[in-house]
């Protein structure tokens, strides 16, 4: 039986991940969506978290990259209708600038800082961020320690 390297099979997982990117700038998803799809993703895009979350299919995404600041529906809200279908799917924030902690702070004290992604992102570090909330991180030697304030 051939034995398959760590590197190798990250890549076969990837094959079977499932990611959901929405972001309201047509630049960002389409960046986004074709970097994942390069390195083995499978990924759905929406311009619109409503249509998004019409199309959510329970049980079928392994992520969720979400914008904050969208105009139809903030990212928070979107976070919270998902939930409610699928309670184990992961969740990723983007964000381009500074977050107000108030009403969402149920939800930022739920998530671990590396789930929160400071636009712009090179994709390296996206891919490494996937990896590492997905738990398919092979890089041991990176350092994962975040807090929010470096993130944000």
């Amino acid at each position: 039986m051939e034995r398959i390297g760590p590197k190798r099979s990250l890549l076969i997982n990837r094959l079977s991940r499932r990611i959901l990117v929405v972001d309201d700038e047509p630049d960002i998803n389409t960046t986004l969506e074709k970097a994942l799809e390069q390195n083995g993703f499978k990924v759905d895009s929406y311009e619109s978290p409503l249509i998004a979350l019409e199309k959510f299919k329970p049980h079928h995404y392994d992520l969720v990259i979400l914008d904050i600041k969208m105009p139809e529906m903030n990212g928070f809200s979107f976070y919270r209708e998902i939930k409610k279908l699928d309670k184990n799917v992961k969740i990723c924030f983007l964000t381009a600038g500074e977050m107000y902690y108030g009403v969402y702070s149920d939800i930022l004290s739920s998530l671990p800082a590396n789930h929160f992604i400071r636009k712009p992102i090179e994709n390296q570090e996206l891919l490494y961020r996937v990896n590492e909330i997905l738990g398919d991180t092979i890089d041991l030697a990176k350092d994962n320690s975040y807090s929010i304030e470096s993130i944000i």
